[in-house]
């Protein structure tokens, strides 16, 4: 749940500490649950990274939100969910059988790593600002930050309607990129709505979204993973392998 934004209101609504502790509990047994299961599936292990970066951003919102600024604490936060696209993008095109975008999006991701741990502005501040955690971030961060983001969700959705209509994959699969698509859309069709209905309403984006997270995490561990599972046993060598 972040935003960027200079707004600092300090009102508290439902994302308050301790759903965020409750959050990453949930994400951290899930993330367990399914390497206990599946842990020789090389998909599984994507899954079980998603949620332990997941429940790592929860865990420094939370302790941003009841302790003092960390500038460390708050870059591990955003490298968590800078990986998140990368690693999803990595998960669809390996159901759907598609090859060529996995290094794409993790050479996009590790870019903005690199800037953002080594990059004295990138992130000058992190705060509990209302019902959010708020991140400044350098004026050269934050558009293509945005842009990264949104173009490999979308184009995470694209794979896998690809992968249902055209190539026709097999029902299992299907039935695993189509949920992946509902847990994708879990979280950015509220965002959209917020955009269009009203921009000054950014500010409650997290109070919105709060829960969307352990929505997604329940698709991926329930749905995703669970239709998914009959497949190589092959180790895994993030973040090239294919």
């Amino acid at each position: 749940m972040f935003v960027f934004s200079k707004n600092k209101s300090k009102t508290m609504y439902c994302f308050s500490p301790e759903v965020m502790l409750a959050t990453f509990i949930v994400e951290i047994v899930m993330a367990i649950y399914v390497f206990v299961r599946y842990r020789l599936s090389l998909s599984a292990k994507l899954v079980v990274a998603i949620l332990v970066l997941l429940a790592t951003f929860q865990a420094v919102e939370f302790r941003i939100c009841t302790g003092d600024f960390d500038l460390y604490l708050a870059k591990i936060g955003f490298v968590a969910i800078t990986l998140l696209p990368a690693l999803g993008l990595h998960l669809i095109s390996r159901i759907a059988k598609v090859r060529h975008l996995i290094k794409i999006g993790y050479f996009f991701a590790f870019l903005f790593i690199f800037h953002i741990i080594f990059s004295g502005g990138a992130i000058s501040e992190a705060v509990c600002g209302g019902n959010y955690v708020i991140f400044e971030t350098g004026q050269y961060l934050s558009f293509p930050y945005g842009l990264y983001y949104w173009i490999l969700l979308l184009v995470g959705i694209w794979v896998s309607i690809d992968g249902i209509l055209f190539h026709r994959r097999k029902e299992r699969e299907a039935r695993s990129l189509f949920w992946m698509m509902v847990g994708y859309l879990s979280f950015m069709v509220p965002m959209m709505l917020l955009y269009t209905w009203d921009r000054n309403l950014l500010t409650a984006a997290a109070s919105v979204m709060c829960g969307f997270a352990v929505i997604f995490a329940l698709i991926l561990t329930f749905k995703v993973i669970d239709i998914y599972k009959q497949e190589d046993k092959k180790e895994i060598k993030l973040p090239f392998n294919k």
